[in-house]
């Protein structure tokens, strides 16, 4: 998701945390008030929340804090066990035709948080909203694996056109545009969850509201007060609600990474998705219990607007790529364990060989920057002409966006590029990147499902996320052709070739591949550390004995 999405739609602007004190907290404008249930009640699990989440309804969302929620609060055909693989969900059972293109669910018997019964109608109903252009959803691309779902989005064909039909309440075929062996793991993505049909239809857009929210998950929501909590509650018409063991989540939007960890020592929360990475050394030496990193699915880049000039240009492009000294980033900047990035797809994405890097990889910094320096002349600037771009960064509050952004105007600097950082509202900065209203930014990607097409379908031709406006039909086309591939390996193959294509033409700049930066009271568990860094309360236990017995 932009980090997912989608991330940092993903990084919502919050309420601002600044300093704990006891049992309460200090606002940005210095009034203090005490957060609901100062010493945990049994049952409960506080989790800081990587932001305020613009919506919870499943057609809309795009960030990686709203999948935290609705992840609990919905389900689609498959759902994550602890470790984030996929498992049946509302599908009990599913049969494959041979060629891969036809899937066939059964639904369980299960039930909406109201009690109405959840059925195949309600996951059609669900896909044909996302996929109307009036919705006008950032996700609706996620389901063009299904036949006529990118027609449908693009408003040349009906939405009843999907290949998609429910021949009974219980059963949904599926009939897709190309074999896709990952679907089952995409099915779990918030994208393709259902909708209560009948509470949309009688609410409208306030459906996913307070009050009016229905789902069929773990969990149900009971409250929402922006800027400052979220409250769900265990949802006893949930088909395994017995095996259930936590009864509240309390999720607090924490995009002041510092002071979730300040929460976290005061015992306010047990659990924060993200860390403050000025602060990795101190957790490593005086709460290394807190700390289980994993590689994560998670880039972040530079992205040039390719509609402006000079960024048409790949002289410029080049030497921009050239200039960033990533090892120096992940090395002193923020020396947490991320990996200095030359390509776009992680490493360990499955069913992807990688390989691929850009063909400066082992050249010296210094000759990188030399050799940028030439391209930057070649194209018309130097020390008399000088670049001058505007550079949004999101303006979280944690602090590690400042020092890369300002780690790279230094390094630009050296080519005769000076940027200028533009700190901005989350909503804000990826509202500006989707309708490519910038020069240079920071975005980042967090997987949505593991496959290296979700990183590379950022790139294609009219993709919602394809922020610096890249076509090329070389690359879209053979990107199609991995798609439609049934061998897994020889589609691996396909994509490699479809990156190289990416790395050639120089439209990104790959920063770095992130490490979990999750903090975790030991007390808290069935938290698995993954690859998708997600973590479903439904499996989440406290042991409450050790939890009180640390902050008694």
């Amino acid at each position: 998701m932009a980090w997912k999405n989608n991330w940092d739609r993903r990084l919502a602007l919050a309420g601002g945390v600044a300093l704990v004190l006891g049992g309460g907290y200090l606002t940005a404008r210095g009034k203090s008030r005490r957060t609901p249930h100062a010493r945990p009640q049994p049952g409960t699990f506080h989790l800081g929340n990587a932001g305020e989440p613009f919506t919870l309804d499943p057609n809309l969302s795009d960030a990686t804090q709203e999948d935290f929620i609705i992840g609990d609060l919905m389900m689609g055909l498959t759902t994550e066990d602890s470790m984030a693989r996929p498992i049946p969900g509302m599908a009990e059972s599913w049969q494959t035709s041979a060629d891969g293109m036809t899937w066939v669910f059964k639904l369980r018997d299960a039930s909406w948080s109201d009690g109405a019964p959840v059925t195949a109608a309600d996951f059609l109903f669900a896909w044909r909203r996302i996929l109307d252009p009036k919705t006008a959803a950032s996700y609706a691309y996620f389901l063009y694996t299904i036949k006529n779902a990118e027609a449908i989005n693009a408003g040349r064909m009906p939405g009843t056109a999907l290949g998609a039909i429910a021949p009974d309440p219980h059963t949904l075929e599926v009939h897709l545009e190309h074999p896709a062996p990952y679907l089952l793991e995409m099915l779990t993505h918030v994208s393709m969850m259902p909708l209560p049909r009948h509470v949309v239809e009688a609410k409208g857009n306030h459906w996913a509201q307070p009050g009016h929210y229905v789902g069929n998950g773990a969990f149900r929501l009971t409250e929402w007060i922006p800027n400052d909590h979220i409250t769900s509650v265990k949802n006893t018409r949930f088909y395994d609600a017995a095996n259930v063991a936590l009864e509240r989540v309390i999720y607090y939007p924490t995009d002041d990474y510092s002071a979730g960890l300040r929460r976290l020592r005061a015992g306010e929360i047990d659990a924060t998705d993200r860390l403050e990475n000025n602060e990795f050394g101190w957790i490593k030496r005086n709460m290394p219990e807190l700390l289980a990193p994993v590689p994560q699915l998670i880039l972040d880049m530079v992205a040039v607007n390719l509609t402006k000039k000079p960024f048409d240009d790949i002289r410029v492009r080049t030497a921009i790529n050239l200039a960033i000294n990533r090892e120096a980033i992940t090395d002193k900047i923020i020396p947490v364990g991320y990996l200095p990035a030359f390509n776009v797809v992680p490493p360990g994405t499955a069913n992807f060989p990688g390989g691929n890097a850009f063909d400066f990889r082992r050249m010296p910094a210094a000759a990188r920057t030399a050799k940028a320096q030439d391209l930057m002349r070649k194209a018309g600037f130097g020390p008399a002409n000088r670049l001058r771009a505007n550079y949004l960064i999101r303006s979280t509050a944690a602090g590690s966006y400042r020092a890369v952004a300002a780690a790279l105007q230094q390094m630009l600097a050296l080519i005769y590029v000076d940027i200028s950082i533009v700190p901005t509202d989350v909503q804000v900065f990826y509202k500006q990147i989707q309708e490519h209203d910038f020069d240079m930014s920071q975005p980042g990607w967090q997987a949505d499902f593991n496959d290296a097409s979700n990183f590379l379908d950022l790139f294609r031709t009219g993709g919602g996320n394809n922020w610096g406006g890249y076509s090329n039909p070389a690359f879209d086309k053979m990107l199609a052709a991995a798609q439609s591939d049934p061998d897994i390996q020889s589609r691996g193959m396909k994509l490699a070739a479809a990156e190289a294509i990416l790395l050639k033409d120089q439209i990104v700049m790959p920063l770095f591949f992130w490490v979990s930066g999750n903090l975790v009271r030991p007390y808290v568990k069935g938290w698995g550390a993954n690859p998708m860094d997600r973590h479903r309360s439904r499996w989440i236990s406290i042991d409450e004995k050790a939890r009180a017995a640390l902050f008694a």
